[in-house]
């Protein structure tokens, strides 16, 4: 099996054990099945298992990749922690100063990854 097969083999096991650990997860505590406060933290949590399982596995291939890719990467990566700094930091000072409402802390992904996005297109620009 090629090294691209076999991480997308491995992501898709990874992503579709997240999936059902979030829907088990949603029905137990939705459905008040689970009552105790401690029970309720761990299931509250028990998707997360995948997502340690997904960051191995994506270092693990980040490992493979030859320096120019994993150069442009870590550009992307950089960029994107940069970005979603400014956004959250920018977003704290207004809710302070004139009362933005909260948002959830789910919000934050969707920055990260979308300028994770926009900061690859523009290291592979760089590059090549």
């Amino acid at each position: 099996m090629s090294s691209g097969r076999w991480y997308t083999v491995r992501l898709l096991a990874w992503l579709a054990l997240y999936a059902g650990l979030l829907a088990g997860s949603i029905w137990l505590i939705d459905g008040q099945h689970v009552t105790a406060f401690a029970l309720r933290l761990i299931v509250g949590v028990l998707p997360m298992i995948a997502a340690f399982g997904i960051l191995d596995l994506s270092m693990r291939q980040h490992r493979k990749h030859d320096e120019l890719q994993q150069k442009i990467t870590s550009e992307g990566i950089m960029f994107a922690f940069g970005v979603t700094a400014i956004v959250t930091f920018t977003y704290g000072f207004l809710q302070r100063s004139i009362g933005a409402p909260d948002l959830s802390y789910f919000f934050v992904w969707p920055i990260l990854g979308a300028s994770w996005l926009v900061g690859s297109f523009l290291a592979r620009l760089r590059y090549r």
